[in-house]
């Protein structure tokens, strides 16, 4: 746990004191599950597409459009919750937001229209946006920054998880019992894991102290501010592109791939078993080789979006399903990696402002690229969605790329150390660079 701040107490000793303390390891495996929860939430309907378009008599791409209304609402919320939800405690702030993802499960399990549904998922997703406003900022308060790679994989793998776990189990639950069960076994787990977090999460500081608030309210002022705005549109640009096929995968797999209803749940688990396996790989490297390792995978992501549509034209699923495993696999770790830096980048002063900057962008990200996934399955067809995610994970490698050519010369070769003070750029100092 984070030592309370005391009068006259600044946050470097404050993080001398987190040197000497054991590593918060329980703490930060409950929110990981909180995490799991909250992202199964936000995904679950992208694997019942075809349950929730029959049962509502709607189509493939306005059932999209509930990834698309909640991330929009993410969007729109989730800074100024940070704003207005800033004084209240820390672990307050994630158990009031978690309790209302429950009640948002609740209310689609009784929706009796698609209109309600939609009502339901504006409701969790506003509880979502206070809750990544908190978590995401969660594991830099209780660990010194040469631990944040390892608490953010620790917690990231909650969202791996629910790729292995709970997308592929509620898209198995859908098939077997209707969708309003898959929503229900989620409400039980909030529940679960509501009464884990009151007693095992630690509590952080609420705010900073005396000396070093001011900081957080002249954002313009701050160096590390640019820094924060790279991560965050590289977060759009990679998530509206995984994002543009992964919300319509399900479907793919189905009209496209030509797998069989059954197979899909085990391609699902197939695929969220390596992005576990890969989120478990980045958070032992990253903090070697971050440079080497953000833009390898971005080159893997663009081959293999290019090699599926390929194998499936091909009529060999075994290729695809070796892709679809590799995908999860490479891609599982990019979220870890553009978290973590955003942590790195951010100075303590701003990393609140980081926090709800980086869930916005990943809400952009996700709900731009349902939307235009959407579109272009209805202007094209289901088959260019991964040219499409391809041409996206380039816009973003080459983003990456060009900022590496003009923030990378003249910087130090060391590693993050535990500190106040920040680095400007995103590409942290590290021992690649």
């Amino acid at each position: 746990m984070a030592p309370n701040l005391k009068h006259g107490q600044d946050e470097e000793q404050v993080q001398v004191q987190q040197s000497n303390e054991k590593f918060p390891f329980v703490g930060l495996v409950v929110l990981s599950a909180a995490i799991f929860v909250s992202m199964a939430t936000e995904f679950l309907p992208a694997g019942l597409i075809p349950q929730l378009s029959g049962d509502f008599d709607r189509s493939v791409s306005e059932v999209g459009n509930l990834i698309t209304v909640f991330a929009l609402t993410v969007i729109v919320t989730a800074a100024p919750l940070a704003v207005l939800t800033r004084r209240i405690p820390r672990k307050g702030m994630v158990l009031g937001s978690f309790a209302v993802i429950g009640a948002a499960n609740l209310m689609t399990v009784v929706a009796p229209t698609f209109e309600v549904l939609l009502v339901a998922r504006v409701l969790g997703a506003v509880a979502h946006g206070a809750f990544w406003s908190v978590v995401a900022a969660y594991p830099a308060h209780l660990v010194r920054p040469s631990q944040l790679g390892k608490a953010t994989a620790i917690t990231a793998a909650g969202g791996s998880v629910s790729g292995v776990v709970g997308i592929p189990l509620g898209n198995a639950l859908g098939q077997a019992f209707g969708w309003r069960v898959s929503f229900a076994v989620l409400a039980v787990l909030v529940l679960i894991v509501f009464v884990l977090m009151i007693r095992l999460l630690p509590a952080i500081p609420r705010q900073l102290p005396a000396r070093t608030s001011k900081a957080k309210v002249r954002y313009g002022q701050d160096k590390s501010l640019p820094a924060i705005l790279m991560v965050c549109l590289l977060i759009l640009l990679v998530v509206a592109a995984q994002n543009g096929f992964g919300t319509f995968q399900v479907v793919w797999l189905l009209d496209v791939a030509h797998f069989a209803p059954g197979a899909i749940p085990i391609v699902l688990l197939a695929g969220g078993i390596a992005s576990a396996v890969g989120v478990a790989l980045v958070g032992g490297i990253y903090g070697r080789f971050p440079r080497r390792l953000f833009l390898g995978a971005l080159t893997v992501m663009v081959v293999i979006l290019c090699a599926v549509p390929l194998a499936a034209a091909s009529g060999s699923t075994t290729i695809v399903w070796v892709l679809v495993i590799l995908m999860g696999a490479v891609f599982g770790g990019i979220p870890v990696m553009l978290q973590t830096r955003m942590m790195w980048s951010a100075s303590p002063g701003s990393r609140n402002l980081a926090a709800a900057l980086q869930t916005t962008a990943f809400n952009v990200g996700i709900g731009g690229g349902a939307f235009f996934g959407g579109l272009a399955v209805e202007e094209t067809s289901m088959a260019v969605l991964p040219y499409w995610a391809a041409g996206g994970m380039f816009l973003a490698l080459l983003t990456a790329g060009i900022w590496e050519i003009y923030s990378g010369p003249g910087r130090r070769k060391i590693r993050p150390q535990p500190s106040t003070e920040q680095p400007e750029n995103w590409t942290h100092q590290t021992a690649d660079e």
